[in-house]
C-alpha cells in the first residue's frame, strides 16, 4: 500500500535543505500564525527524512476555514519532481464518507430507504435478504472484507468489475450474523456504491460528481477506477526497513465506493468545512445521522457511524477516517466543537501518523493511546516468523496464500537486510490491535540489539496463519 533508495537516517543535510525549500503553502482565510507554520514545516521535513517517505501534503482547518495547506518533498523520486498542493493524492477509505453522503442524497429524494434489504436491488446476492443498506454503511453486515491486507494481493492486481468483486465476496460465508457485530469491510462500500448506481440509473462517479462534489464546491477530484488518472504523484512502499520502491496501483474496478477518490489536499480540506458546517449537499439531520454511532443489539457502541469513525480524546469529539491505498496513506480528522480539522496524505506507507501527531501537537495536546492485553500465542508466531525472515526465508506453513504471494525473493531480501540491521530482538511489546476481515490484527513494537525500534503489523487468520507481516521503523 507504498521511494529514492536510501534507508531512514541516511539522508544528507543537503537533502534536508532541499526538503525545506520544497515546503509550499497557499494563502487562506484565518492563516495559521507564522510560528505554527514554521513548526509544522520543520517537523514534517524531519519526519520525511527519518522515515524516507517521499512526500506529504497537509492541511489544517481552523474556525471553519482552510487555514493552511502545504506540500513537502517529492511527488516522484526518479527523476525528482517536487510535490505541490495541486496534485491529486489518493485518499483511500476517506472516500467512504462520500459514498455514504451519495446514499443519503437518494434517501432525501425518497429513492432509497436505509433499512431496506440488499435484496431490494440485488436479490441474487448471497445473504442479501438478511443485510440492509444501513448495515452496509455502518459496517455491521457480516460481509467479509476483500481488502484486508496492507499490500497488493493477486485479486487487487487484476482488473475486474465492481459487481464481479462484490459477487465473489458476498458468496462467502458471513463473518457473523448481520447486525450482531461490528467489523470493518470494504466490501460493504463497494456494494453500497452499486446500490447508488442502480437506483440513480447512472455510473456511480457521475452521480457523485453531480450531486455531492459539485454542490460542495469541490474541483479536481479524480476517479482512480476511471480513465485519465494523472501520473503524479507516484506511489511508493517500503519492504520492512528497506528503501522506498515505486509500486503498482490497484487494478481498475477494485476501489469503487470504498477507496476510489484522489484529490488535492486543499479540496479535501474544503470538504471538511462542508462537513463541519453541515450547510451543503444534504440536510443537517442527514449529516447528523452519518455521524451518529451505530450500536449493537446489547447496546454496545461501535465507534462508527456511516463513513466516519467517532471518538473522543482530551474531552474533544473526533469525527474522521483514515485511508490506505497501495502507496498512499491518509489521516483526516475533524474536531467539531473546535471547528477544526487536520489532514495528512503521504505517497508512501511511512510517516503519516507521525506527521499527523506533530501537527496535532501544534494545535492540541493529544492523550496517549490505550494499550491492549497480551496475546502469547500470537507473539510466539510473530517471533518465529521474524527469526525466519532474518535468515532470508519464511516458513510457508505459517502463512496463507496472500502472504506467500507478497514474499517474493526481493521482498525477502529487503526483510533480511532490515532485520540484520535491527539485530536480535531484545524486546517485543503489543501496542495495538483490531479485528478485520475475520482476522485478528495486531501491532507490536520490537527493539533490536542495535537499539533500533520498529513496528510490526500482522493479521492472523482463524486457523492461526499469518496473512500479513509488515515492518516499519519507529526510531
Amino acid at each position: 500500500m507504498m521511494p529514492n533508495h536510501r534507508l531512514p537516517g541516511l539522508r544528507s543535510a543537503a537533502l534536508s535543505a532541499i526538503f525545506l525549500l520544497l515546503s509550499l503553502h497557499l494563502p487562506a482565510q484565518d492563516n495559521l500564525p507564522p510560528a505554527e507554520q514554521a513548526k509544522i514545516a520543520s517537523d514534517v521535513n524531519g519526519i520525511l527524512e527519518k522515515t524516507a517517505a517521499p512526500s506529504a501534503v497537509v492541511a489544517v482547518v481552523k474556525h471553519g476555514h482552510v487555514a493552511y495547506t502545504a506540500a513537502f518533498g517529492f511527488a516522484q523520486l526518479e527523476p525528482r519532481i517536487p510535490a505541490t498542493v495541486d496534485m491529486p493524492y489518493g485518499i483511500g477509505s476517506v472516500s467512504k464518507q462520500f459514498t455514504a453522503v451519495a446514499a443519503m442524497v437518494l434517501v432525501e429524494q425518497g429513492k432509497l430507504r436505509l433499512d431496506d434489504p440488499v435484496s431490494t436491488w440485488f436479490p441474487e446476492l448471497a445473504h442479501s435478504h438478511d443485510v440492509t443498506l444501513r448495515q452496509l454503511l455502518n459496517q455491521t453486515s457480516g460481509y467479509s472484507d476483500y481488502y484486508t491486507e496492507d499490500y497488493l494481493t493477486p485479486e487487487l492486481a487484476t482488473v475486474t468489475e465492481p459487481y464481479a468483486l462484490v459477487k465473489r465476496w458476498t458468496d462467502k460465508p458471513l463473518d457473523f450474523p448481520p447486525g450482531t457485530q461490528w467489523q470493518y469491510s470494504n466490501t460493504n462500500y463497494v456494494l453500497s456504491s452499486l446500490i447508488v448506481e442502480k437506483v440513480a440509473g447512472q455510473p456511480f462517479f457521475q452521480f457523485l460528481s453531480k450531486h455531492v462534489l459539485a454542490p460542495a464546491g469541490l474541483t479536481g477530484v479524480v476517479n482512480l477506477d476511471g480513465p485519465n488518472v494523472p501520473d503524479l504523484p507516484r506511489n511508493y512502499i517500503h519492504f520492512a526497513l528497506g528503501p522506498p520502491r515505486e509500486t503498482p496501483r490497484e487494478a481498475k474496478g477494485t476501489l469503487t465506493g470504498a477507496g476510489q477518490l484522489s484529490m488535492p489536499v486543499g479540496q479535501l480540506a474544503l470538504w471538511d468545512t462542508v462537513v463541519l458546517h453541515r450547510d451543503k449537499v444534504i440536510k443537517p439531520s442527514s449529516w447528523q445521522m452519518l455521524q451518529s454511532e451505530a450500536s449493537l443489539p446489547d447496546g454496545t457502541g461501535t465507534g462508527y457511524g456511516m463513513g466516519y469513525f467517532l471518538a473522543a480524546q482530551d474531552s474533544r469529539r473526533i469525527v474522521g477516517h483514515s485511508g490506505e491505498l497501495n502507496g498512499f496513506t491518509t489521516l483526516n480528522e475533524l474536531f467539531p466543537a473546535q471547528d477544526a480539522a487536520i489532514i495528512v496524505i503521504v505517497n508512501s506507507d511511512r510517516g503519516t501518523g507521525e506527521i499527523f501527531s506533530a501537527i496535532e501537537q501544534v494545535v492540541f495536546a493529544p492523550a496517549p493511546p490505550t494499550l491492549p492485553a497480551a496475546n502469547p500465542e500470537a507473539e510466539h508466531l510473530v517471533r518465529s516468523a521474524l527469526e525466519e525472515l532474518r535468515k532470508g526465508a519464511i516458513d510457508r506453513s505459517q502463512i496463507n496464500d496472500n502472504l506467500a504471494y507478497f514474499f517474493t525473493p526481493r521482498v525477502l531480501e529487503d526483510f533480511k537486510t532490515s532485520l540484520e540491521t535491527i539485530g536480535s530482538i531484545t524486546k517485543i511489546e503489543l501496542i495495538g490491535g483490531s479485528d478485520r476481515g475475520g482476522m485478528n490484527g495486531l501491532s507490536y513494537r520490537i527493539t533490536g540489539s542495535s537499539g533500533i525500534t520498529a513496528r510490526v503489523s500482522v493479521y492472523i487468520t482463524k486457523d492461526g496463519k499469518l496473512d500479513q507481516l509488515l515492518i516499519t521503523r519507529i526510531q
